[in-house]
């Protein structure tokens, strides 16, 4: 008879040894069923009990609904960033135009200046960039289709980066101030002396302030800012920190190691600075020259 029901050898054998082990733990197994009966008795007409594996049931959901919710919000944060960079930008031009109605405002000899304000900001990520060269750059994912144009001033959250060099519709290349070919006129606060702030090709987190007088009151800790003497620079964005003072070994001047704000060797967003009255400065100094 078996074998007609289990003509196969295999299968016969499973079903003998699913025999076999009920017969071995058949006093565990009924208690189990017995277990389980008054569990089912208890929770099903006890309105206490069934309230409290409700409510642990509930916090457990709850648990791993908030897990689900922090792996979710980590992997949206990159695009959480770029949207707080972008608006950043978008108020650093409302802010400018703000600035430039209420000069206007109080001066009221002063023309008005447009309702852009001098100054609009892009935003922009960084895709490319080098700290071990003496001839470093950044490359941005902004370009001339999104209004980047080159000697543009860059900055971001931390102050100073540099200056467009090169664009094309979709990217630009960057000079930042740790390029040996880069030269920024600078000046120190609270003493208000200016100088050129120039990189010597060592250490990405450090440049060289020249050209301060020996006469300056300058100290360790101060503040260097540019110092808007430049076309696309704007004054008072911050540079760095004097680390220590120190005369030039020619003597007469200052050669004072700065401490730059930015972090080069981790900076991944940037803003680009456009000086809209830049051309009719330009042409006025132009006409002077000529």
């Amino acid at each position: 008879m078996i074998s007609v029901f289990f003509p196969n050898r295999k299968k016969r054998k499973a079903v003998q040894e699913f025999f076999f082990f009920v017969q071995r733990h058949k006093s565990f197994l009924f208690f189990l069923l017995l277990e389980g009966i008054s569990l089912f008795l208890l929770f099903n007409y006890n309105s206490y009990h069934r309230s409290s594996i409700l409510s642990s049931s509930n916090s457990f959901v709850g648990y791993m609904v908030k897990i689900n919710g922090g792996i979710t919000h980590y992997f949206s944060l990159g695009e959480q960033n770029n949207l707080l960079i972008k608006e950043n930008a978008e108020l650093r031009s409302k802010l400018s135009s703000l600035d430039s109605q209420l000069a206007a405002m109080n001066d009221s000899s002063r023309a008005r200046m447009d309702t852009l304000g001098q100054y609009r900001y892009y935003a922009a990520s960084v895709i490319n960039s080098s700290v071990n060269k003496n001839r470093n750059f950044l490359t941005i994912n902004r370009g001339s289709s999104a209004g980047i144009r080159r000697v543009m001033a860059v900055i971001n959250a931390q102050g100073v980066v540099g200056m467009v060099t090169a664009v094309s519709s979709h990217f630009a290349t960057i000079l930042p101030i740790i390029n040996t070919g880069m030269h920024l006129s600078v000046k120190v606060s609270p003493a208000g002396q200016r100088g050129q702030l120039i990189w010597d090709g060592s250490d990405y987190r450090t440049a060289t302030l020249n050209d301060i007088p020996e006469h300056a009151s300058v100290a360790e800790g101060d503040s260097v800012f540019t110092s808007g003497s430049s076309d696309f620079f704007q004054e008072g964005l911050f540079v760095g920190m004097v680390e220590k003072v120190q005369l030039d070994k020619n003597g007469g001047f200052y050669s004072l190691p700065i401490r730059l704000a930015v972090d080069f060797n981790s900076i991944r967003f940037v803003e680009v600075v456009e000086n809209l009255l830049r051309n009719e400065q330009l042409a006025l100094e132009g006409e002077n020259k000529e």
